[in-house]
């Protein structure tokens, strides 16, 4: 087995300073660096076994002027009808810029949009306006009328938050009239508070709810209410009634580690049907607009999968950093902070070792490496998102040293897995 898709990171810098990017998140400390020719040289060993190429990291990609000659270099080797690809805020895109990148075979490219009313956009991306982006598709529309061969593939990512998510359908209709082909929406990750508040996602999923509907059922009929279970659990003196209800939602607990369901008591006791009904009903006006121009639109879930997927190991994703380390994933790429429930977690970087040193195909072929990713395939760890009433030292240990499932691998808190976030592959 070899790796399929490559993702790398020309760069760390941008010339952006968008609100949701981890690069403005408190305790960032990624450095500012660009992948130079001879890290990329030792790429090459890659390029036969991949279907699918992505130059898109923690910066902005345009910031590299070697990304011509690695998508040419790149897709000579590569099978046909492979994907070259990568995202931008598309400040840098001129008509020139356009030109030269789809001559050198790009073929898909994704441009950040948050918003299509002007002023929210341009709080959210600081930096750029939505005037840039427009001038980005017309130099791209312009580049794809003066190349020959297979067609470009244009699309627009959207970052959802609850400040914009009413802008989602009003988007899709943007970008249907600049001929968009694909529209991405990914949930924003939390690196602070105030963007934690800012998640539109829901805590519960659609089988947690079931088993919750269940046995709050269970309770009525022995007149209790299991409402009353955030009340009673931290009693040290608990009545027989109190008791009666903490027995029945252990009970539920036991029946749900079973069916392989996680459930939290306090995110089922905030449940807010009528929030779901809002963030159900704008996507299914972004579906309907989208169908309507012809757009691929890719949404992310809801609320948490039970059958949880991770989209890397699954799809046999290899990450290389800047400077030739190789990961497995976005969310392992970096050291940085994320917030969940109010509590900081600090997220260090999961490194197989580096194309410098070693050949690429030798470091995905390594003992460790391989048996990383037989581990995430089990999903044998704890889903910390759904199931946790609270933030344990497992989770929030700084170096992560193993969850309580007594697994090494630091998956237990993904929300990629989730089905929480997209990106362009």
């Amino acid at each position: 087995m070899r790796p399929k898709k490559l993702i790398i990171e020309p760069t760390t810098q941008c010339n952006f300073k968008c609100e949701m990017c981890v690069k403005q998140s408190p305790g960032c400390r990624i450095p500012e660096r660009n992948m130079n020719p001879e890290i990329f040289e030792r790429l090459n060993p890659l390029f036969p076994h991949i279907h699918t190429f992505i130059l898109t990291g923690i910066g902005e990609p345009l910031m590299n002027s070697n990304l011509e000659s690695w998508i040419s270099g790149a897709g000579s080797a590569m099978p046909e009808n492979s994907i070259r690809g990568f995202q931008t805020n598309g400040k840098l895109l001129t008509r020139q810029r356009a030109v030269s990148l789809v001559r050198s075979g790009l073929n898909k490219i994704c441009i950040s949009v948050d918003a299509s009313d002007p002023g929210l956009f341009n709080s959210l991306r600081k930096g750029g306006s939505l005037s840039d982006v427009e001038s980005a598709l017309a130099a791209l529309a312009h580049a794809g009328n003066q190349a020959a061969g297979p067609g470009l593939s244009v699309g627009v990512e959207f970052v959802l938050m609850k400040k914009n998510m009413d802008q989602l359908p009003l988007v899709v209709d943007w970008a249907g009239s600049k001929g968009v082909d694909f529209i991405l929406v990914t949930h924003v990750t939390a690196y602070d508070p105030l963007t934690e508040k800012e998640q539109a996602f829901m805590d519960n999923s659609d089988e947690g709810l079931a088993l919750w509907a269940e046995f709050r059922e269970k309770a009525a009929k022995k007149d209790l209410d299991l409402r009353q279970y955030n009340k009673i659990v931290w009693k040290f003196y608990k009545t027989d009634r109190d008791l009666a209800i903490y027995t029945l939602v252990q009970e539920m607990k036991e029946a749900a580690l079973k069916m392989g369901i996680y459930v939290n008591l306090f995110h089922l006791l905030e449940e807010d049907p009528d929030y779901f009904d809002r963030i159900n009903t704008v996507f299914q006006k972004a579906g309907e607009r989208a169908d309507r121009f012809g757009i691929d639109l890719t949404l992310p879930e809801i609320r948490p999968k039970t059958r949880r997927y991770c989209p890397f190991v699954e799809e046999d994703a290899l990450f290389v950093a800047w400077d030739g380390k190789v990961s497995p994933c976005y969310f392992l790429w970096h050291r940085y902070q994320t917030m969940r429930i109010g509590y900081t977690k600090t997220v260090n970087p999961v490194n197989f070792g580096n194309i410098r040193e070693q050949d690429p195909l030798a470091i995905w072929d390594s003992p460790e490496y391989s048996e990383f990713r037989t581990k995430v395939k089990l999903y044998d760890y704890p889903n910390c998102h759904s199931w946790c009433e609270t933030r344990c030292d497992y989770v929030l240990d700084d170096p992560f040293y193993q969850d309580c499932f007594i697994n090494d691998i630091p998956c237990c808190d993904c929300h990629w897995n989730l089905g929480f976030l997209n990106c362009l592959n």
